[in-house]
């Protein structure tokens, strides 16, 4: 089973408002990030959520998700991939996405999907020109060095990139 994981529990500090909650259509940025998760065909979509939890939850109302809170949120992103960690029990893989990138579609998340099925690395990754970046897909024997992340993916890529597919 692979799971979608949308890290969705920063405080959004330099947008003065928590970013996640602001429109983008006719719907929350962090509920089209969700929907757009569910629409790629992942076993579940798992959100971890931090700070307002409770506005960012009520705007996933209804969508057939999990989520988890990560109380420690404001300690940076690695606290994030730690409470994902924990509750990844049943997956083989997590696919890892940033809930304020609305413009990821379905089928650009569903290409890591793909990729994984197919060619089954430990880590699959998206290159944006000569940039590496999220959305990035771990196996589950990666598992135990996410959870050890201080702040970012970074150095679990570097440290298996010559196990890492890149799209």
């Amino acid at each position: 089973m692979v799971t979608a994981v949308a890290l969705a529990a920063g405080a959004s500090t330099r947008m003065g408002a928590q970013k996640l909650l602001l429109p983008l259509g006719n719907e929350p940025l962090v509920r089209r990030a969700a929907r757009q998760l569910l629409d790629a065909g992942f076993a579940e979509v798992l959100v971890i959520v931090g700070s307002e939890h409770e506005k960012v939850l009520a705007a996933l109302a209804w969508l057939p998700i999990r989520h988890a809170i990560n109380a420690d949120y404001a300690t940076g992103m690695g606290s994030s991939f730690r409470t994902a960690v924990e509750h990844l029990d049943a997956s083989d893989a997590a696919m890892f996405a940033l809930a304020d990138q609305p413009f990821v579609t379905a089928k650009e998340y569903r290409a890591v999907l793909d990729a994984y099925r197919q060619h089954a690395p430990a880590i699959v990754s998206v290159r944006y020109g000569t940039i590496t970046a999220p959305p990035q897909l771990f196996s589950r024997a990666l598992f135990p060095e996410l959870a050890q992340l201080g702040d970012g993916a970074h150095p679990v890529l570097e440290r298996h990139r010559d196990q890492m597919f890149v799209i």
